[in-house]
């Protein structure tokens, strides 16, 4: 008759003793004073020896990629310590680079925060704790990041639209997109009550102004819309796959207009605007200091004010930005911007 392994005790003294000395180790900077360690733990010399050498051969959080260990003893004016080893340059850049990556991911959380606890929102936060079990070494480290992220890195939103209701809704067009699944969706125009049914093959998910918009062509389409995520009324998978474009054939950055906007007008006309700012150094160094849209140029007049050109495909946006420079900007042309710009004032 089999006999069932009597399982370990949990409050195995190695086990306990050595996670008592790892927490030391990782929390303090200085180490354990090893006459202190002996004494707080109960154990002998002849113990202590068989601990470090564990920490120094077997344990796996405390080696590093040569196979060195970075637990050391050392000597001090107060006595003799077990700490880690003080870290090399490689080691701090080997470090900093996983620092970097915990930051970028919490940079991404706060960039798609507004959407609510989603499926993109919970693989962000699997990947961090990814990277802690990666380099165990470091969670004191990634802990402080983390502690204090939220302040280290803030992302300011910009009027976050509402997902509270949604949360399906997106998870359904994320997996979708992941997996080039076709889907169905009931879409509100934005200029009517009409409801429209369509079958979509999902592109980009693209988060602009903290709102989250969907490009996608309708199925055997080449043309890419543009669906915003708010007037999604309900998508459904359908048992059906396509083949993602290649770059050559479909990027993002064609279907937007840079600072201003998603929208596209039908035929996609391009318009050119010229505008003339101020001869303030303040008003120039701010325009010229910032990529409001991919074709934009700027000319110095003679008289010192700053001439600023660019092609759009849509005004719905750019009115605005005029108007929010009041008496600083004149526009040249076209002439349907200036008499947007003049209703407004």
């Amino acid at each position: 008759m089999a006999t069932r392994q009597k399982p370990k005790r949990p409050e195995d003294p190695i086990a306990m003793n050595m996670a008592k000395i790892v927490y030391r180790l990782m929390s303090s900077p200085k180490g354990w004073r090893i006459d202190l360690m002996c004494e707080e733990l109960g154990i002998a010399e002849r113990t202590f020896r068989k601990y470090r050498r564990l920490l120094q051969e077997a344990f796996p959080g405390f080696q590093r990629e040569d196979g060195t260990s970075m637990v050391e003893q050392v000597r001090d004016a107060e006595g003799t310590y077990l700490r880690l080893v003080a870290p090399s340059r490689h080691d701090v850049e080997g470090q900093f680079d996983y620092l970097q990556r915990v930051a970028a991911l919490h940079l991404a959380r706060q960039m798609f925060h507004f959407v609510g606890e989603t499926d993109l929102g919970s693989a962000l936060h699997s990947a961090t704790e990814e990277l802690q079990r990666i380099r165990p070494d470091l969670n004191v480290a990634l802990e402080h990041v983390l502690r204090y992220a939220d302040r280290m890195l803030y992302l300011l939103p910009h009027a976050p639209k509402d997902y509270g209701d949604q949360q399906q809704t997106i998870r359904r067009l994320f997996n979708a997109l992941l997996r080039n699944q076709v889907i169905e969706i009931d879409y509100h125009a934005a200029h009517s009550d009409e409801q429209k049914t369509y079958v979509l093959e999902p592109l980009t998910l693209l988060s602009w102004r903290s709102g989250l918009y969907l490009l996608a062509r309708v199925r055997g389409q080449k043309k890419v819309k543009t669906y915003a995520i708010d007037r999604v009324i309900d998508v459904f998978p359908l048992d059906e796959h396509f083949v993602y474009p290649a770059e050559a054939d479909y990027d993002p950055k064609k279907y937007t207009e840079g600072s201003f906007g998603l929208f596209l007008e039908e035929g996609g006309k391009k318009r050119q605007v010229v505008l003339t700012f101020a001869n303030e150094s303040w008003l120039k160094a701010d325009l010229m200091e910032r990529v409001w849209h991919p074709t934009q140029s700027f000319a110095k007049l003679p008289d010192g004010r700053l001439q600023m050109s660019f092609r759009v495909s849509s005004l719905v946006e750019v009115v605005p930005w005029v108007r929010s420079y009041g008496k600083q900007v004149q526009v040249v042309q076209p002439q349907e911007l200036k008499d947007a710009v003049s209703e407004g004032e």
